[in-house]
């Protein structure tokens, strides 16, 4: 039998003495279900199947599907590549989401100095350690401090996001309207971290036809967006450039959108009316 769910790490006294607190220890970390985990144990996916760069365009789509939505691999040129499917029910609206990825930047007033950002944490338990806006703004970008091994013990890397807009890389305007039109929502981003490398994430969240709302993300590690540019990072290094390390991110990021559906429906209703920053 699988294990079912992760241990936590212990949270310090004076961030369990935060009422938020009871979202990290009420809501236990799933591990992938038994589907995410059976592609998982196929090991990686055939690098034919990617989409490649000079079609990620083809990603930013109101409906319709690529021929393999959860996988990665390494791809021939050296570089890594992820493509991620998860869903979310009805009941985790956009403005729940919207709501919480503002809010998980702001500490709480009586957070301990020194312990990270328990809000970040609630996420994922096990990777998330710190998160917030650089300089306490967000024009500066956000900061993210997380290990990508659901505990396996590696160290902790920061990150930085730095967000671009996909009308100065090829989408025209008319079709970003026809996207808003259809809610669809378009995440574009590319991180650079606290050691060389860049990893580029493009991603669409859109009503799903069988309910709820669905993500399709894809990631392509060694490159960054540059002025209106796709830019090859060389620098990246090579524990970032190998099955395990793909492996483990898709891990992560599978966990982490499984257990936000736990928790954010309880969490909007109590913390959404609240200052920004109550504790």
């Amino acid at each position: 039998m699988r294990n079912l769910y992760y241990d936590l790490p212990e949270l310090t006294p004076g961030e369990k003495a935060l009422p938020v607190s009871k979202y990290y220890t009420d809501y236990p970390l799933h591990t992938p279900n038994p589907l995410y985990a059976q592609l998982l144990d196929q090991g990686a996916m055939d690098p034919a199947d990617a989409l490649p760069l000079d079609r990620w365009l083809d990603l930013l789509q109101p409906e319709g599907y690529d021929k393999v939505e959860y996988g990665y691999c390494m791809m021939p040129d050296g570089t890594g590549y992820i493509a991620n499917y998860s869903v979310l029910s009805g009941s985790i609206t956009p403005e729940m989401r919207m709501w919480y990825v503002k809010w998980l930047n702001i500490h709480s007033k009586n957070l301990p100095e020194g312990c990270g950002n328990i809000r970040y944490k609630l996420w994922n338990q096990v990777d998330h350690q710190d998160h917030g806006m650089i300089n306490g703004d967000f024009k500066n970008g956000i900061y993210t401090l997380e290990t990508l091994d659901m505990g396996g013990g590696e160290k902790a890397i920061r990150s930085i996001r730095h967000n671009f807009d996909m009308r100065d890389y090829g989408l025209s305007e008319e079709r970003f309207q026809k996207l808003r039109e259809a809610n669809v929502a378009i995440t574009s981003c590319w991180e650079s971290f606290d050691c060389p490398g860049s990893h580029l994430v493009l991603s669409v969240t859109r009503p799903c036809p069988l309910g709820g709302t669905e993500t399709l993300s894809r990631e392509w590690i060694g490159y960054r967006a540059e002025n209106g540019k796709i830019i090859r990072d060389y620098e990246t290094p090579d524990f970032m450039l190998c099955e395990q390390y793909l492996r483990n991110v898709q891990i992560h990021n599978t966990v982490e959108q499984q257990h936000l559906a736990t928790f954010l429906p309880e969490l909007y209703a109590e913390y959404s009316q609240l200052p920004m920053d109550a504790d």
